[in-house]
């Protein structure tokens, strides 16, 4: 296995967890609508803006993630994850807990918690390993990196899931 595989399978990882918070962010479009009123004071057609938009710049991400051969999909997705991080850090800082609406109505339900910048920090790593593979070609030890892609992709999962 070769670090290649490696980041092959964390960019794979990054493009799933694009999709799952994408499609949870439509699912709950009205939610996360809602949500947003809430943060960027009442202007309803901003937050409907984000709360549209957002989600579809989530799903774009993960497809170019999985079909475009260079490095770009994944430091764009690297950048993405970092001010999603400022986001919750300013919101941990001045002690606004309300759910974070990070995968819309999955997580509805959890206040914000230094667990969400764990999660955080934790695709930060994935999309900084994803720059490693600068094209999606097959890996030298395919069934290698189809385990390690899953390992990485139930860690994550359990972070969604718990934070």
């Amino acid at each position: 296995m070769t670090g290649t595989d490696v980041a092959l399978a964390a960019r794979v990882v990054v493009a799933l967890i694009l999709v799952v918070s994408g499609v949870g962010k439509l699912v709950a479009v009205r939610q996360s609508a809602q949500s947003y009123r809430e943060q960027f004071g009442g202007y309803g057609w901003i937050s409907l803006l984000v709360a549209l938009a957002l989600p579809v710049y989530e799903l774009v991400l993960a497809v170019l993630l999985l079909v475009v051969d260079a490095t770009w999909p994944s430091w764009l997705a690297l950048a993405t994850f970092v001010v999603f991080t400022v986001v919750l850090v300013r919101r941990v800082v001045v002690d606004d807990r309300r759910p974070c609406n990070c995968f819309g109505s999955a997580s509805r339900g959890r206040d914000l918690s230094t667990g969400s910048l764990l999660r955080n920090t934790w695709f930060l790593v994935l999309a900084l390993v994803a720059t490693g593979a600068a094209t999606m070609e097959e890996p030298s030890a395919v069934f290698a990196t189809f385990l390690l892609g899953c390992a990485l992709a139930a860690v994550s999962a359990v972070l969604v899931v718990r934070t």
